[in-house]
């Protein structure tokens, strides 16, 4: 970790404001994620959908938050270079969980298709024709609230990752990744807090 870099990310400011939100968001997400992978699973059901949808919403939430501070951040003169390359760094790191989020979106609209709470699971196209009754249900079937939903979450993610690429140059090569080294023994929260604080762990440094 380079001198100063901690006290930058515990300060009060707008790295330090970053850096926490930084840290939220990646817990939203990962928990998005936990429960996108048990879609079509035997643990699948409508509370499950239902939690996925709060923390896809708490996600867009906290993304939004913080695209608004850390463009502010950026395009106002930093009090220190030290602060400009974190507030890099976390835009770079903030795009890349963006970009997995969006992935996990659309792993969502996939399953949730494939396995409908509606009408059961979708049937799989074998090539074998049904000789049963024709459906007395006329045209296509109309789309789950869930696939809407995930249809608009995907495209707000999209604008926003088009928006922030464009609103701040900031080419993700000159982010190099790092890794902090956390002694063994240190496992609870508290220690590894104290260790690092919300930077620690898998970081990066502008080249």
């Amino acid at each position: 970790m380079a001198p100063g870099r901690r006290d930058v990310c515990r300060g009060p400011g707008a790295v330090g404001t970053c850096a926490t939100a930084q840290v939220a968001l990646c817990k939203a997400t990962a928990g998005h994620r936990q429960l996108v992978l048990q879609l079509g699973g035997s643990g699948d059901s409508p509370r499950l959908r239902e939690e996925r949808c709060r923390r896809s919403a708490e996600a867009c939430e906290l993304s939004m938050g913080l695209r608004r501070v850390l463009l502010a951040g950026l395009r106002q003169a930093p009090a220190s270079p030290l602060e400009r390359q974190e507030l890099e760094r976390l835009w770079v790191l903030f795009l890349s969980t963006l970009e997995l989020f969006l992935q996990d979106l659309y792993r969502a609209q996939h399953l949730c298709q494939l396995f409908s709470m509606q009408g059961g699971v979708a049937p799989l196209c074998t090539g074998l024709v049904c000789w049963g009754l024709p459906s007395r249900r006329g045209g296509r079937p109309s789309q789950p609230p869930t696939t809407q939903c995930l249809e608009e979450e995907i495209e707000q993610m999209r604008a926003m990752l088009a928006e922030m690429e464009s609103g701040a140059n900031i080419p993700p090569w000159t982010v190099e990744a790092t890794e902090t080294t956390q002694p063994a023994e240190r496992s609870s929260t508290r220690e590894r807090m104290a260790w690092g604080g919300p930077c620690a762990g898998h970081c990066c440094g502008v080249l």
